[in-house]
């Protein structure tokens, strides 16, 4: 039940990160958030809007392997995870391992270690 529950919670924070890469992008907290201004908003919008579509088909496809039990996919779909945000953590924030690497990393563990 655990590692439903985690795999879940990584699926749900990926719709978040969606929905403001796509919709949120050049709000003034998202910006404030991201440390942009106005006009780096408007000029990343649609590279950002690009990204958040993908974290959406990331978060269906865990939600769907998870719930049909596909573990292996599971597995597959949280290392891919961890290992993008130890590189956004890397390349871009610190923050990024916290809220994208580590949750994704429990998972793992919960399902392999459970």
């Amino acid at each position: 039940m655990l590692p439903l529950a985690l795999t879940l919670l990584v699926a749900l924070l990926h719709v978040v990160f969606m929905l403001l890469e796509t919709f949120l992008w050049t709000t003034p907290k998202v910006r404030r958030s991201f440390g942009m201004s106005a006009e780096e908003a408007e000029t990343t919008r649609v590279l950002a809007a690009n990204q958040g579509v993908y974290n959406g088909a990331l978060a269906v496809a865990l939600t769907y392997a998870a719930l049909r039990g596909e573990w292996t996919t599971v597995t597959v779909l949280l290392t891919f995870v961890v290992v993008v945000g130890l590189y956004g953590g890397y390349s871009a924030r610190w923050t990024i391992v916290l809220l994208q690497a580590l949750p994704a990393a429990l998972a793992l563990a919960a399902l392999h270690l459970l």
